[in-house]
């Protein structure tokens, strides 16, 4: 009964001594420990529970702060829980050492030997040019091993969690943040096989400087938020926007979130990243399409025998592609491969395949836009939007043919004085995918807000759906059909074709187009344009 006592008593008097050896309120306002618990705005960003000690640790992080270093005393499982945060309050608060030994989790220290990261790299699979959801493109990390096989490195991805097919239920869910967002770990070579094989997209990978000791605090903040999520939002908390916080932890004070309120475009948080000094390098990744057309443009030039086998090489491409989309069943398949791969071991070697790489996209334009102009009769024109790209812009950096705006808004002062709204897109979509003798996609457009119309505003729907072909290596041409709805007080429905052709270079763009209308008023309504953009700035046009 004595020695109890004691026990108590020792732990009551010298226990909180130790508790009082540091400032909890001030060491819980340190830039790191915000980053290591995602608080942002006073509050944490992270919306799963179990990444609290504290019940009020989502909100108040000095609460959090005395629940980590309580656990410290108390529960020796909270190393391998919280191994980031407990490394650094063990480097903060010299008392800890002295108190409790620091215990490094040896289930984490297994995987960074199995992993033996010796790199990062920052991947960029461009835009999937007829899917909505991928038009802004989508970043991950890739953690190299000693070997320097890419193809033997895991990549860190982070994506909402669902297994929902409905295009329109997806946008709905992830706009309003109806996801879970949750980090993940998985082989390299299978995010190759999804992005340039079966989506057929381009991958930029660019290598990051970071540290050994910073690649560490980036391990170890991984594995403490393995069993975590957050509420994933399209535009804002979304894959590229939750890379940051990583590389936030690895490389404190390199204030890469604080840039991104808005909007978390892809591209936009990759040009944060370079300009916050981590990028030294960048290599290109082609995809299967790319490799395919440019096998089909060397057969073309070809002469005998190089011509027949850059065809046997053509076919077995194919045929792995259609393997891939799943439109032959993999018996038939590796039959049908031997059989190919025979007939093309007979043909002489190929030289080495030179596919062209297209600009960087870290050369493109930033993704708001600001626009001034004057038109007849002294009209002053005002516009923006919020994100992304349009048939105006020049394409430097983008896949031609593919354009995405979320609100785009404009008005035009007339003569008199008075402010009109011109356009209230919410969304602007536009995917030009051209067609050739393998890949036949059609090509289609949709757009919906407010717009002007008969000298007034109405609500208003728009679509668009044909084909389009290309023009040379720089050019296409589209052939479609566009649906029209406009309403008020009274509704204008109206169908009718609509034709055009856009040329995109370096640093100018041209188009023209129009389109003839026929609406349920009994009028015919035409239209037709041409334009001239020209880049006289990385972010600036005329």
């Amino acid at each position: 009964m004595i020695q109890r006592g004691l026990i108590f008593f020792a732990f009551f008097v010298f226990y909180p001594f130790s508790l009082s050896a540091y400032d909890s309120a001030e060491l819980s306002k340190d830039p790191q420990w915000q980053h290591l618990l995602h608080f942002r705005d006073g509050k944490s960003e992270i919306d799963s529970s179990d990444f609290f000690l504290s019940p009020k640790g989502k909100t108040d992080a000095q609460a959090e702060l005395g629940a980590t270093v309580d656990a410290i005393y108390h529960d020796r499982d909270v190393f391998c829980r919280f191994p980031a945060r407990i490394k650094w309050l063990f480097s903060k608060i010299p008392q800890l050492e002295a108190d409790v030994k620091y215990q490094p989790c040896q289930a984490l220290e297994q995987l960074k030997q199995t992993f033996g990261v010796s790199q990062a790299v920052l991947i960029f699979p461009t835009a999937h040019i007829n899917s909505p959801a991928s038009m802004f493109g989508h970043t991950f990390l890739r953690l190299d091993d000693k070997s320097g096989l890419p193809l033997t490195a895991n990549a860190v991805n982070y994506a909402a969690k669902t297994a929902e097919n409905n295009g329109l239920i997806f946008a709905y869910k992830g706009l309003l943040g109806g996801y879970e967002g949750r980090y993940s770990v998985l082989p390299y070579y299978q995010k190759i096989k999804e992005y340039n094989n079966l989506e057929r997209r381009d991958i930029w990978e660019y290598r990051l400087n970071l540290t050994p000791a910073e690649l560490e605090r980036l391990l170890e903040h991984l594995y403490e938020l393995k069993e975590s999520y957050a509420d994933y939002y399209f535009f804002t908390e979304n894959c590229s926007y939750n890379l940051l916080w990583l590389l936030e932890v690895a490389r404190p004070n390199s204030h890469l979130i604080e840039q991104f309120s808005l909007k978390a475009i892809p591209i936009d948080t990759i040009r944060a990243i370079k300009e916050a000094g981590f990028i030294t390098d960048v290599h290109f990744r082609p995809s299967k399409t790319r490799r395919i057309k440019t096998l089909m443009q060397e057969e073309k030039k070809a002469q005998e025998p190089l011509k027949s086998a850059y065809k046997a090489e053509l076919d077995v491409e194919l045929l792995q592609l259609k393997r891939t989309q799943k439109k032959i069943a993999k018996k038939p398949y590796i039959k049908a491969l031997m059989e190919k791969l025979a007939k093309r071991s007979k043909l002489p070697k190929l030289p080495k395949l030179s596919i062209k790489s297209p600009a960087n996209p870290l050369r493109s334009h930033k993704s708001t836009r600001v626009s001034m102009g004057l038109g007849e009769g002294g009209r002053f024109h005002l516009g923006g939007k919020l994100a992304f790209h349009d048939i105006y812009d020049v394409d430097r950096g983008f896949i031609q043919g593919a354009y995405i705006d979320f609100f785009h808004l404009a008005f035009q002062k007339e003569r008199d004085g008075t402010f009109k709204l011109e356009t209230l897109d919410l969304v602007n979509i536009n995917s030009y995918a051209t067609r050739d003798a393998v890949f036949k996609p059609l090509s289609w457009g949709v757009a919906f807000g407010m717009k002007r119309f008969e000298d007034a505003t109405y609500a208003s729907l728009r679509g668009e759906v044909g084909v389009s072909y290309a023009l040379g290596e720089k050019a296409f041409g589209f052939i479609m059909i566009a649906p029209k709805l406009y309403y008020k007080t009274k509704t204008f429905i109206g169908v009718g074709p609509k034709l055009g052709v856009l040329a995109s270079f370096d640093r100018v763009k041209l188009g023209c187009s129009g389109e003839q209308i026929f609406y349920s008023d009994g009028v015919d309504r035409s239209a037709a344009q041409a334009f001239m953009t020209i880049m006289i700035g990385q972010n600036y046009a005329l």
